[in-house]
């Protein structure tokens, strides 16, 4: 029995398939040898015994993948710099919100509904899903204020 944070779990179909190969074979019992296999492959794979750092997809990959990249890893490192940048292409701040935004959450839902992402793991992205949301926010209003300010004129100008 283990204490995990599920928080920091892979996704499920992110995990490579010899090491999930391993892991099962000790956790569903389905080999006698299940457990000095793992060992072996475990010293096989030893690195330094820093944890793996999560990193922002390759610069060269689109901002709508970087930002469903984001959102489903819940990392927060470059979620506003992809969203203003995702502003830029779109002209609005909705679009990004209605677009990868959410489509990135679908993803998020998707693997959730398929048990591939734990709880924890969905309310990470749902924060991430929040500061992207967050950032925009003042875009948004801006927006807002113009939309109200050309009404304003507009009817002034109908009223003359």
């Amino acid at each position: 029995m283990g204490i995990v944070n599920a928080g920091q779990l892979a996704v499920y179909d992110e995990i490579p398939k010899d090491l999930l190969e391993h892991v099962e074979d000790v956790l569903l019992n389905r080999r006698p040898d299940a457990t000095e296999r793992l060992v072996q492959f475990a010293e096989s794979v030893k690195g330094d015994g820093r944890a793996a750092r999560r990193t922002r997809p390759g610069g060269r990959r689109r901002w709508k993948k970087r930002l469903a990249h984001a959102l489903v890893h819940g990392i927060a490192d470059h979620v506003e710099q992809d969203a203003e940048e995702a502003r830029v292409k779109l002209g609005r701040p909705l679009d990004v919100i209605e677009g990868p935004l959410m489509a990135g959450m679908n993803v998020v839902g998707d693997l959730f509904g398929a048990g591939k992402m734990f709880l924890p793991q969905v309310v990470k992205s749902a924060r991430r899903h929040e500061e992207g949301g967050a950032y925009l926010e003042p875009f948004l209003e801006a927006e807002k204020k113009a939309a109200a300010e050309r009404g304003a004129a507009t009817r002034a100008r109908a009223g003359s």
